[in-house]
């Protein structure tokens, strides 16, 4: 009976073996024999990987694939950030990048193993225009390390674009002409950025924070592209020569990879979260003006206070040093800003600062009204500017109270002080 249980699992664990190593081996695009025009030569395709459960993944990726079976070469071309750099070298766009050419077989195990799903795309170029890609992808890929990863205003650095700049470079006497633009790349930006971001809500909200004024705005194609639109973009788009036009692509797509991954939603989403947020500051309000919890009141409002200052810097940071997408003015800094924090260490002693909450409930107010001005003005962040209106206000109502209480003080004091100097 052991023996039979033994071979049975040595059984299975040959055949899970064998299915992964069959799943590794990516055969030849166009193996055997040599054409007579040698149009086989050199196979190029583009690769589009779907979005992975990371937060660097959550758009997808794409990469370059060149083939020459006569000479048993087969390597991916992609663009990868360096991972050893912080998230916030990441955010001001200062993250080296690495051009880096992979085995193919090497490059697809990361997606193999996150079952990611893969798809190929042939590209549609003559034998010399390949050679051509291949040579341009050697000396763009012996430069390693030598972009930053961003989303900047000159021209985006990512794998997609780095993808179309190859392409580029190899034509000869030709172009690339767009017959039909994909309805996305027509959008503004902030349609856009949600719209790509729509599978990871954090990321999403990350790209609203920083993109600024960027979001009313509508990039050219090349600083928009990303894995999910490469292929739309091409399928409408073709070479056009002196002589004559071609499609971009060659045939239909061919899954190198088979997909699979579920990759489940997050359920916290910043809305429940700063939604949330909003409710908690309602309740502590509640507390401060029937004066039930005061320590617990002042904590929660140093906590919020930090919190504003901490995105405040950030945009300040992202805004004047960075180079990803928000480099110029960003609306986030009317609420979010340092001036609260020099205002209160300046006057908070003054007997008339509680005036000062009014005046920037106010401000907040009329901020949270501004919403269908600016793309970049959402329900995340509003919740968020909702609930700084809401701690502003009724620090105003209890800083109001709390002065008239103590004029009427002070008052009764004087009457009493004056009675006592009668009736001496």
């Amino acid at each position: 009976m052991r023996i039979w249980i033994v071979t049975l699992v040595t059984g299975l664990v040959l055949a899970t073996s064998a299915a992964v190593h069959a799943q590794d081996k990516i055969p030849w695009t166009h193996g055997g024999p040599l054409l007579p025009d040698s149009s086989n030569f050199v196979t190029a395709s583009l690769l589009v990987i779907e979005p992975g459960p990371k937060t660097v993944s959550a758009m997808g990726h794409s990469a370059i694939r060149l083939e020459c079976p006569v000479h048993n070469l087969d390597y991916c071309f992609t663009l990868e950030n360096n991972p050893e750099y912080s998230t916030l070298s990441f955010i001001l766009g200062k993250t080296p990048a690495h051009d880096i050419a992979v085995p193919t077989n090497e490059f697809l195990k990361e997606f193999v193993a996150e079952k990611r799903r893969v798809m190929q795309y042939e590209l549609n170029l003559t034998l010399h225009e390949k050679q051509e890609l291949w040579r341009a992808a050697d000396i763009e890929f012996s430069n390693e390390g030598n972009r930053l990863f961003n989303y900047s205003y000159d021209g985006t650095d990512n794998c997609t674009s780095i993808c179309l700049e190859l392409i580029e470079q190899a034509l000869i006497d030709e172009k690339i002409v767009v017959d039909k633009m994909p309805s996305i790349l027509t959008k503004n930006n902030g349609t856009y950025f949600r719209h790509m971001s729509r599978r990871s809500p954090w990321v999403q909200f990350l790209l609203i924070t920083l993109a600024g004024t960027a979001c009313d705005e509508t990039w050219d194609m090349r600083n928009r592209m990303a894995p999910e639109v490469i292929i739309p973009l091409f399928e409408h788009s073709y070479f056009e020569g002196q002589q004559r036009k071609r499609a971009m692509l060659k045939g239909e797509g061919k899954e190198l990879v088979r997909g699979g991954a579920q990759i489940a939603p997050n359920p916290i989403t910043p809305v429940w979260v700063f939604g949330g947020l909003l409710v908690l500051a309602l309740i502590i309000s509640l507390l401060q003006f029937f004066h039930i919890g005061k320590n617990l009141v002042r904590l929660f409002d140093i906590g919020l206070f930090i919190f504003q200052l901490l995105i405040a810097l950030l945009l300040l940071t992202t805004s004047s040093y960075g180079s990803i997408v928000g480099t110029h003015w960003n609306w986030y800094l009317i609420p979010f800003n340092p001036l609260p924090l020099i205002i209160w260490l300046i006057w908070r002693k003054h007997k008339g600062f509680y005036k000062v909450y009014l005046f920037y409930t106010a401000v907040l107010v009329l901020f949270i009204l501004a919403t269908p001005l600016s793309e970049q003005l959402d329900l995340p962040h509003q919740l968020i500017t909702a609930t700084l209106a809401v701690r502003c206000l009724f620090n105003y109502i209890d800083g109001k109270h709390n002065a008239t209480t103590d004029t009427m003080t002070s008052k009764t004091k004087k009457r009493k002080l004056k009675k006592i100097k009668s009736d001496a």
